[in-house]
């Protein structure tokens, strides 16, 4: 303290684990977060030797919010509030995913046009995600313009959603026994806007500047990357598993709501590192975006809902759905009352998480962010 500061180094000590037994005194911990502007609220421990990664620790639950728990005290449709905030950035998939598990055990089939209207949803939920997903990729690398340009484009989406619910976000939308409200021709007349502005305005500009865009690629290519075995054996969800040449997706794989009557692509790409998941968000979108032309062009007449039952019969069903980030899996469990019994998410950001530790071991610490945004993951499905 001689000169009014002190260099702090790790104590020599085992910081945890038998496997950082040999752990010296020259590596240093660093907290990444919890308020970060890449983490977000979550916290990784940190531990380098010089500039390189020796190990990363996720610290969570700092958003937990029992989301699985205050479920059993709803009723069948209203529970539908606490699901959608498993993320709110794309909560049409998680509602899809309960409301077809709740159908499962009432025994009942909803109208085609439900399902249609699921789908439109659902796509524009997954391209809303996406633009900010690849907006934050960027983002942490000091660029704020490709995000400014994503949240324009997603603008256009909110202002359907809110035509059509009168919410921009938590929309509540999507039901057991169908959507909650019959879908107008405005709605759809704002959807097709906002699917224009996408394909002809975000998406020619957008990859001009920032898909092949050296700086980007320099800080990204080559960097965490995870191989097609290794990215099975990690458990990797949606793009981040995609992006390792594994073409796993379940609205292909087993299709649900009214995913089997239209044509697209399943994107993959073979490098598995943070380039190729970056350039898997942007190329789904354009999926999505097809997606949804086909289901408006082939929208059909009819219900949007049917009634469903106060009460349900004692059963269970498991049903997985492909949200923006992934595989989402929902096991509800009805013991023959007026609201679920139990309900268990399985979420892919929680499990994109665990893969963490073993993709930065060794990289340099400049690319913890990149491999981070990389990833795609959202803290409110991890802590739920």
């Amino acid at each position: 303290m001689e000169f009014g500061y002190e260099f702090i180094l790790e104590e020599k000590k085992e910081v945890s684990g038998s496997d950082l037994g040999l752990l010296q005194e020259k590596l240093l911990q660093l907290n990444w977060g919890v308020q970060h502007p890449a983490s977000g609220p979550m916290r990784l421990k940190v531990w380098i030797d010089g500039d390189e990664v020796v190990k990363v620790d996720p610290d969570i639950g700092y958003v937990l919010r029992l989301l699985e728990k205050l479920v059993e005290y709803r009723n069948w449709i209203n529970a539908i509030v606490n699901v959608e905030r498993a993320c709110f950035i794309d909560n049409f998939g998680t509602m899809a995913g309960y409301s077809i598990a709740a159908e499962k055990i009432a025994g009942i089939e909803v109208p085609k046009k439900a399902d249609y209207m699921r789908v439109i949803l659902c796509e524009g939920g997954r391209i809303v995600s996406h633009l900010l997903g690849l907006g934050g990729f960027v983002g942490v690398l000091g660029v704020h313009t490709p995000s400014q340009w994503a949240l324009v484009a997603r603008e256009k989406f909110l202002d359907a959603f809110e035509v059509y619910s009168g919410q921009r976000i938590a929309t509540s939308s999507i039901i057991p026994g169908g959507v909650r409200y019959e879908p107008t021709g405005k709605f759809i007349e704002k959807m097709v806007e906002a699917i224009d502005y996408l394909e002809k305005e975000f998406i020619p500009r957008y990859e001009e500047v920032f898909i092949d865009n050296p700086t980007l690629k320099l800080r990204s290519v080559g960097v965490g990357v995870v191989p097609k075995e290794k990215a099975v054996e990690l458990g990797l969800a949606g793009p981040a598993l995609r992006a390792s040449g594994v073409a796993s997706d379940i609205r292909k794989d087993y299709p649900y709501a009214a995913y089997g009557d239209f044509e697209f692509k399943v994107v993959t790409r073979e490098e598995g590192d943070s380039y190729a998941r970056y350039c898997v968000l942007f190329d789904e979108i354009k999926e999505s975006a097809k997606i949804i032309r086909q289901a408006i062009e082939g929208f059909p007449e009819g219900e949007y809902r049917t009634k469903f039952p106060i009460k349900l019969p004692k059963g269970e069903a498991y049903v997985n759905v492909e949200w923006a980030r992934g595989c989402f899996g929902f096991h509800l469990i009805s013991n023959g009352g007026t609201g679920p019994y139990r309900l268990k998410m399985r979420a892919p950001s929680f499990a994109n998480l665990w893969a963490m530790p073993e993709i930065m071991k060794g990289v340099k610490l400049a690319d913890v962010p990149v491999i981070f945004a990389s990833l795609y993951m959202c803290h409110g499905d991890i802590d739920r």
